[in-house]
């Protein structure tokens, strides 16, 4: 009898794991997905959006889940309750399992009382579009982009200042534009060769860039603080939880027994969709092993990997890797942002049937 797999969330690394197991053990496991939205929203790309330069794409879940042969369930997870192996939505209704992979995401908190802060959604676009055309007719002459403390990524607020800029330039707007961010050094993950190069992006881009400093608003005396949410973990009633409410995970991805966990819902510090889908793909592997496909699951290795976009030219960026390569437009533009192993191949194929 097939393993009833259920997977609570649709993001990124609830549909890496998904199709993962549909390649891995598509006989021995039978897989359902827990998920609240009807699509699934591909955010990395909507930087682009405030600039009306392209945006977040959405794909339907119900063309994903006949592809992987899960079964969709609408609904947002509540609780676990491990003994009896189902876990209780916020509707009250229960799903039993045998494992259990949560994939279900942080909770996005804005860090400062005036800022905007942006997530990715459809608001958050309008938003900071809204600014973009206020900053284009002069009536924004100063910004700051701030990167809270805690546990977020950085990398979007970036290219939000780059393009911002780039855009004051075309329109002949002398705007104040700084960056502040509690990073030693920008996107210090990557190492002294990215960071440099991004150093001398944001001083040719005309961005003052204020380094290994917390944001107090009597800091900088500016019109609009744009910021990224800091991420909390969601504590899951019924799991073990650290501090900050993000679950605790062992070398394959495992909460307790029976019960995995990947992406932002985790207490690794990174909180990328890349990253996220490797977690993914190190939870398919043992939850499929277990179920007795011939698979040799590997521990988690985390590989950072980044792709730094704007309007006009992409950088890949690996840490320490030396100088970032800078992607050329060719028959897929711009480049995918989420190196999912399973979801960044099956997302370009959706696309070539959707678009055609």
């Amino acid at each position: 009898m097939p393993t009833n797999v259920l997977i609570a969330g649709g993001g990124p690394a609830g549909l890496e794991a998904a199709l993962a197991l549909h390649r891995l053990a598509a006989e021995q496991v039978d897989v359902t997905v827990l998920a609240p939205e009807a699509e699934f929203n591909y955010r990395p790309l909507s930087v682009l959006a405030p600039f009306a330069a392209g945006g977040g794409i959405t794909y339907p879940l119900e063309r994903i889940a006949a592809d992987a042969e899960f079964t969709h369930v609408r609904g947002r997870l509540a609780s676990v309750d491990t003994a009896a192996r189902e876990v209780h939505t916020v509707t009250g209704e229960r799903l039993a399992y045998d494992v259990l992979l949560i994939a279900s995401g942080a909770r996005p908190v804005t860090p400062f009382a005036g800022a905007v802060p942006f997530t990715g959604s459809l608001t958050d676009q309008e938003r900071l579009h809204g600014i973009v055309q206020d900053v284009e007719g002069g009536y924004i002459r100063s910004l700051a982009f701030v990167v809270p403390p805690g546990a977020t990524w950085s990398l979007p607020l970036y290219e939000l200042a780059l393009m911002l800029a780039a855009r004051a330039f075309e329109m002949c707007v002398t705007v104040d534009l700084h960056f502040v961010t509690p990073e030693a050094a920008p996107l210090e993950r990557f190492g002294g060769p990215v960071s440099r190069e991004l150093r001398d992006l944001l001083d040719l881009a005309g961005i003052k860039l204020h380094a290994g400093l917390d944001w107090t608003p009597a800091m900088l005396d500016v019109q609009r603080v744009i910021t990224l949410p800091r991420l909390e973990g969601p504590e899951i009633a019924g799991l073990p939880s650290d501090e900050h409410g993000f679950l605790a995970v062992d070398e394959f991805q495992q909460v307790v027994p029976g019960v995995y966990a990947a992406g932002d819902v985790t207490d690794y510090e990174v909180k990328q969709g890349g990253i996220a889908c490797q977690q993914a793909d190190v939870a398919a592997e043992h939850i499929a092993a277990q179920a007795g496909a011939p698979v040799d699951p590997q521990p988690f290795e985390p590989e950072l990997k980044g792709l730094l976009l704007t309007e006009h030219w992409a950088r890949y960026l690996k840490p320490d890797s030396g100088a970032s390569i800078l992607a050329r437009r060719g028959l897929s533009w711009p480049p995918s942002k989420i190196a999912g192993r399973e979801l960044a191949g099956y997302l370009k194929t959706l696309e070539a049937v959707t678009l055609r």
